[in-house]
């Protein structure tokens, strides 16, 4: 009888706890590098908005480290950018000039 106490007592306490996914986060503006493959020197790097439509991509002639916090930054603020004034996206070459790349 005390293990079902226990037992019932700790599903409670985790079912109380236990978080879903945010809805505010399932539509979310975001931005995905794509390549050929893992070694792929060719990259195309897309922004899509909240609804999942696609406002700017370009591709770049280099391997993009996604993992380093500068290059995260910078395509972050790139998006924002892109969101909020309509002109950033008139820019063909946007993402190759913001991290100071060779054409």
């Amino acid at each position: 009888m005390k293990k079902i106490i226990i037992t019932l007592s700790l599903s409670l306490i985790v079912f109380v706890t236990v978080n879903a996914q945010d809805v505010n986060n399932v539509n979310q503006a975001t931005w995905v590098v794509e390549s050929e493959n893992a070694n792929a020197k060719v990259q195309t790097v897309k922004f899509y908005d909240s609804n999942a439509q696609l406002i700017y991509a370009e591709t770049v002639n280099t391997k993009l480290n996604i993992s380093r916090k500068k290059i995260q930054k910078t395509l972050n603020q790139l998006l924002n950018n892109l969101l909020t004034q309509q002109g950033y996206r008139e820019n063909k070459n946007l993402l190759t000039a913001s991290l100071k790349l060779k054409n």
